[in-house]
């Protein structure tokens, strides 16, 4: 049912005329065998104008009865119940009937392939939580919740409290009926629901909260659920100890769910995560770090999110900004992960980097309103873009005063809600200084800053002048940041010499501690990454990282050179081709296995997307799958490099010799231990070459719906490709839409990809039409972008499709047109050079 999208001014207006008491949600999950399950919410609530109306948000798929202080209502469509004449105290009661999801969206239902069992899980953010329960769907409109929830006898069911008493028999025995306790008032986003035979490992021993750990029983032996209790513990206790404030809830459940659309949600007091996290299959120590901090990402949610609220979307970024700061500041306090900043430096502030320079850039602080607009805001400007904001500002304030604000801030709202203006003044009075100016220039304006330092030497090599040049973006932004000046010690390797922090605030800063000192090799402004900008490295500095980046000691150092980099390879100042070089001669030294892996990612990209396609193939390609299958078979390389390696040249555009290498790895000469996953991926490289998906697939153990799908779709042909694309556009399930993207897609598939840029532009428009923002329409959109072809044809038609299309359609694929953009650009300046 199409719902009336909630716009920020009718979600002012309700607050400011209603108060919401309590809910009471009965969900009845027994009938497995039905699409539907049957909701009732009786919601209590106060209006400040008796007599006046207002609406409440019901998404279901037959209305059993709607009942307003006992007077029966009728039920007009559109997501929402009409609720006129109300008096001062009201009691809302709504009976409905209510769809299962395969979305990931309101409530998901999913039957494990494996034993045929059935798992039922909530995702509610943003706006799906009247898909599941009738509500006033706003996030500033919190309340306490009691769920009582029927289900076969031998699930586990969980939710946001603890259960209030034992289960009671239902009807025939063969159900219970959960009774859980009232929470402290939340947001409707933040309800959750997870029901099913699920394995569970618990802990309330210890420690002063209750935790627990679930997952299908299927992948109960690769569960580690010691190791992950010992990490909810620990960030129980670090958080509560940083933020002066006890754990809010009253337990904490870990939920590994299926087909979950995202890293993990933040329900408080019951975590959801995706099931990538169980680790099925042999995982590098980047995996365990991602992990570490998707766990502690989400912990810092229940204080940040959770028992203090955002009043509506647009404040998205005080969540997702703060808890992505949080979540990589207890990796490196609670974890062997010191180097964790390093790691997000080369990756999730690079992607920020990319959106902030596209036509789709935003503020931190995005511009949401309505509702429809709300999923949206959840991107790399948002978290990532934000962490490096809220790291600048700790560099600014130092890490004891910005903590002392956050606790004053989560006193004085605790279960409540509150804005970027409260959060800006508890930092303010814990910082003992006024945070106007740079809240205005960093939370308000768009747009990436450059920073580069522009000095003079003597004949002895050193400075005789040092300043630091700010270009701005759109204004001048304040930064408090680091020069690093390094040199060549006597293993010669490049060691820092010289650091020296400074602030900047206009467009030329003086740097006179320098003035004197000897320059190196390289001089690195923003080291150690403090600030958010784009670093312009001078031209011997340039130089020396294209040739010797490996050298480099510091990791955190590494990555910023990285990234400077690959940002000049898209600021048309490094040749792509240079790029690879670079990657070929320095990624083997790389000792931060997620930056490794990025830089192959990063890689075949210059190679699918920024060369000539003929260069790329004749000489390009072999020369990174050389490497790649060098480095899976190096007895000097370690473990995680030589599975990340074998991986991506599972992924790379092969010739005839290196194919058959991989041929034989499946037949038992493989360098490292084949597992499931890595069987699967070289199937699929295999395929991708030529072989018949049937005849690879057969005698494969582990075999799944949606891996068998994704070879199916990597096959070289038409048939394939058409099988394909008519599935996921009839597709409801977002998991399958995922898992046939990204076999459809290969990088040595052009030419049977071609007549699908035309097909995007012919079949997604009605598609997003029909769905908005919702999934699986939004991933079909986003993952079957023609990326894969680069011509000025392509762009032409995209850009037809943008001025005629849905409204929606800008903010979905804006980021991945600007990178077809660049791709356009930079290929034809490869074939021109």
């Amino acid at each position: 049912m199409p719902r009336a999208s909630l716009t920020r001014a009718e979600a002012t207006e309700r607050a400011v005329l209603l108060d919401v008491r309590s809910y009471r949600i009965s969900l009845d999950l027994s009938h497995m065998e039905e699409p539907t399950f049957r909701s009732r919410s009786r919601i209590r609530f106060t209006c400040h104008s008796p007599g006046a109306s207002s609406w409440v948000d019901a998404l279901p798929r037959r209305v059993r009865s709607v009942l307003l202080n006992g007077r029966p209502l009728d039920h007009e469509g559109a997501g929402r119940i009409r609720l006129s004449g109300l008096a001062a105290e009201n009691e809302l009661v709504v009976d409905g009937d209510y769809d299962y999801s395969t979305c990931g969206e309101g409530l998901h239902r999913f039957v494990d392939p494996e034993d045929r069992q059935v798992y039922l899980y909530s995702h509610l953010q943003p706006g799906h939580a009247p898909a599941v329960f009738a509500c006033f769907d706003q996030p500033d409109l919190k309340a306490p919740f009691e769920l009582d929830v029927r289900a076969p006898a031998d699930w586990g069911v969980l939710s946001n409290a603890p259960l209030a008493s034992p289960p009671s028999p239902g009807h025939g025995g063969w159900v219970d009926v959960r009774r859980f306790a009232s929470t402290r008032p939340i947001s409707t986003y933040l309800v959750a629901v997870a029901a099913g035979p699920w394995a569970s490992w618990t802990a309330d021993q210890g420690g002063p909260v209750p935790l627990g750990v679930h997952a299908r029983r299927s992948l109960a032996k690769h569960v580690d659920a010691a190791a992950l209790l010992d990490q909810l513990r620990a960030g129980i206790e670090f958080f509560s100890g940083a933020f002066a404030t006890p754990y809010p809830f009253g337990k904490l459940d870990l939920c590994f769910a299926p087909e979950f659309n995202f890293g993990a949600m933040e329900n408080a007091g019951c975590v959801i995560a995706a099931e990538t996290f169980v680790f099925d299959r042999t995982v590098t120590r980047h995996a365990h770090r991602r992990r570490a901090e998707m766990i502690f990402h989400e912990l810092s949610h229940q204080w940040f999110g959770d028992l203090v609220t955002f009043r509506w979307w647009d404040d998205l970024w005080l969540n997702e900004a703060f808890a992505t700061w949080a979540g990589i500041h207890a990796v490196t306090r609670l974890t062997d992960h010191t180097d964790a900043w390093a790691d997000f430096t080369a990756g999730k502030k690079a992607r920020a980097y990319a959106l902030d320079q596209s036509p789709s850039t935003h503020p931190v602080v995005a511009d949401v309103p309505d509702l429809g607009a709300a999923g949206s805001a959840f991107d790399a400007l948002t978290y990532h873009k934000g962490a490096s904001v809220l790291r600048q500002l700790v560099a600014r304030l130092g890490l004891d005063r910005f903590l002392a604000g956050m606790r004053h801030y989560f006193a004085d709202h605790a279960f409540g809600v509150a804005g970027r203006a409260e959060m800006i003044a508890a930092l303010q009075e814990a910082g003992d200084r006024d945070l106007t100016a740079w809240a205005d220039a960093w939370l308000y304006t768009a747009g990436l800053t450059d920073i580069r330092a522009d000095f003079s030497l003597d004949e002895d090599g050193r400075f005789t002048r040092f300043d630091l040049l700010h270009a701005p973006a759109g204004s001048l932004r304040p930064h408090r940041l680091a020069v690093g000046v390094y040199a060549e010690d006597r293993h010669g390797d490049l060691t820092r010499v010289a650091r020296h922090e400074v602030d900047v605030e206009g467009p030329r800063t003086r740097v006179n501690a320098l003035t004197g000192t000897r320059c190196g090799p390289l001089v690195l402004p923003n080291d150690d990454d403090l600030t958010y900008c784009r670093i312009l490295l001078d031209d011997r500095s340039a130089e020396e990282i294209v040739r010797r980046v490996g050298r480099l000691r510091d990791p955190m150092a590494r990555s910023l050179c990285w990234t400077a980099a690959w940002e000049m390879v898209r600021h048309r100042e490094l040749p792509p081709r240079r790029f690879l070089t670079m990657v070929i001669g320095g990624a083997a030294a790389e000792t931060q296995i997620g930056v490794v892996q990025r830089l192959f990612g990063q890689a075949a990209t210059v190679l699918a997307s920024y060369t000539d396609q003929d260069w790329a193939r004749a000489h390009g390609w072999p020369a990174l799958a050389d490497l790649l299958l060098e480095l899976a078979t190096s007895r000097d390389a370690g473990p995680d490099h030589r599975l990340v390696a074998a991986r991506a040249a599972a992924d790379a555009v092969l010739t005839t010799t290196q194919c058959a290498r991989l041929r034989d790895w499946t037949h038992g000469a493989a360098p490292i231990a084949m597992d499931d996953d890595l069987r699967w991926r070289l199937a699929r490289a295999l395929v991708a070459h030529g072989e018949s998906p049937e005849e690879i697939a057969h005698g494969l153990i582990g075999v799944r719906e949606r891996r068998v799908e994704r070879l199916r779709a990597s096959a070289p042909t038409a048939a394939a490709k058409e099988w394909a694309w008519r599935t996921i556009l009839d597709s409801t399930s977002t998991a399958q839409v995922r898992a046939l993207a990204s076999g459809f897609v290969h990088p040595g598939q052009h030419d049977v990809l071609a007549p699908y840029a035309a097909r995007y532009v012919q079949d997604v428009p009605p598609l997003v039409t029909d769905a908005g923002d919702a999934e699986p329409a939004r991933t079909i959109a986003i993952r079957m972008f023609p990326a894969w072809s680069v011509s000025p044809r392509t762009l032409t038609e995209v850009d037809r499709l943008l001025d005629g299309g849905p409204p929606v359609l800008p903010r979905l694929i804006g980021p991945a047109r600007a990178e077809l953009t660049l791709a356009v650009d930079l290929t034809a300046l490869d074939r021109a050079g």
